[in-house]
């Protein structure tokens, strides 16, 4: 397991209620289809493993893990990243975020889901129980908000059954265009050195969303992880299509979307900007444009309207 850092609680302007239990909430469950919401604090004895996938999933974390499919390597699952399974996939969880792993997930049937995988790759279809080939997939913010919408409808009630399996089918379909659209697996001989690129690159991650409320350097990153300013900018930005301040800031936005949404906090916007590190009010409104195309208080409403 690659190393875990420790992140401040940047959700805690108001007081949290302590994780219920069970650790999965299923909001909906059709013949093919069904949503749901896990929450594990670091502490339960199931964080580190919580058995294998029952059926095929797509995750969308809120808050930050490591995770480590079995025989691969360790990643960071982010509300930039969205996470992928099959059935049966056996993994392990290391602690990012003081949060634990809170997420909300999509799953499919297997038929389904090699229906879905063989729109974009014909042998997935042929595959008994692993047609998802890819682990994660990069998580655009349109995709964020809408499947936080979809949820948040399910959780509430307010979607009929009809409305629901077509909007899982259609969030599915969307990660693995995202997954499909990835540059192709290294050769063997280029392999090794591509590992170590993409374990520093993940360090990276965790090191920026262990610090994301703070205003960090480049050079206060790449001495974290041990490297050169240079090397590391050139590797994130290869291996994620961002900056390490455009990661940031898309993990801030996603953050605030999620203080947004919660009816408990009753936060203002700009405590919310303040709280993550933007600059201003004005600043935090710009961002959310430009991620969301919306402001935080059309985003905070619209959360509102979905419940």
């Amino acid at each position: 397991m690659s190393r875990a850092a420790t992140l401040p609680h940047h959700c805690s302007i108001a007081a949290r209620a302590a994780p219920a239990a069970p650790l999965d909430t299923v909001f909906f469950s059709g013949p093919a289809t069904a949503i749901g919401q896990f929450n594990c604090p670091v502490q339960h004895p199931a964080f580190r493993d919580s058995g294998a996938i029952e059926r095929p999933i797509v995750v969308f974390p809120r808050t930050s893990v490591w995770i480590r499919h079995a025989g691969s390597r360790s990643f960071v699952a982010d509300p930039n990243v969205v996470t992928i399974y099959n059935r049966a996939q056996r993994y392990e969880r290391a602690p990012v975020s003081p949060d634990g792993d809170r997420c909300d997930w999509f799953a499919v049937s297997d038929d389904l889901a090699r229906e879905i995988a063989g729109a974009f790759d014909p042998a997935a279809s042929e595959s008994a129980s692993r047609a998802f080939r890819f682990e994660n997939a990069p998580c655009t913010p349109a995709l964020y908000l809408r499947q936080r919408c979809v949820l948040v409808r399910a959780a509430a009630g307010a979607a009929d059954a009809l409305e629901t399996e077509g909007n899982v089918i259609g969030i599915v379909s969307e990660v693995m265009a995202l997954a499909y659209r990835r540059a192709p697996v290294p050769l063997a001989r280029r392999a090794a050195a591509a590992r170590r690129r993409r374990d520093l690159v993940e360090q990276a991650k965790a090191e920026l969303l262990r610090t994301v409320t703070d205003n960090r350097s480049v050079s206060d990153i790449a001495r974290a992880v041990n490297t050169s300013e240079f090397h590391l900018c050139r590797i994130f930005r290869a291996a994620t299509g961002r900056t390490l301040h455009g990661y940031r800031t898309g993990l801030r936005v996603r953050l605030a979307l999620e203080l947004l949404g919660d009816a408990r906090a009753g936060a203002s916007i700009t405590d919310v900007a303040h709280h993550l590190g933007f600059a201003s009010h004005a600043h935090l409104v710009h961002h959310c444009r430009r991620h969301l195309g919306a402001t935080p208080s059309a985003v905070r409403e619209q959360l509102r309207a979905a419940r």
